[in-house]
């Protein structure tokens, strides 16, 4: 028995990692990516809807009224595509492994 088997052996089977399937990593990383673009288009999204929206006197229209008001925005399409968003991530994802499917690589 080499030395990589006695430890393979005598190592707990709570501090082994259990091998993903490649299928289950690439569905996690394909719904991951879905998530992504759908909080960008969303960010997009949000975007034009608050260019008409004029100052207020929360943010004092100073000099940094519009980086916040961008960060304010970001944070508003990650917070609704960690919820589910639209309903956009699921069918994404669904072709985005539908693609990698008929492509392997």
């Amino acid at each position: 028995m080499d030395v990589a088997a006695m430890l393979a052996v005598q190592a707990p089977a709570a501090t082994r990692a259990p091998a993903a399937a490649p299928a289950d990593a690439r569905r996690a990383r394909a719904e991951a990516m879905a998530s992504d673009f759908e909080s960008v288009f969303l960010a997009n999204y949000l975007k034009s809807m608050f260019e008409g929206v004029g100052e207020n006197e929360i943010t004092g229209g100073g000099t940094g009224t519009e980086s916040w008001k961008e960060l304010l925005v970001d944070e508003y399409a990650n917070s609704f595509a960690a919820r589910g968003g639209i309903g956009l991530a699921e069918p994404i994802a669904r072709q985005l492994l539908q693609i990698q499917e008929a492509n392997p690589q």
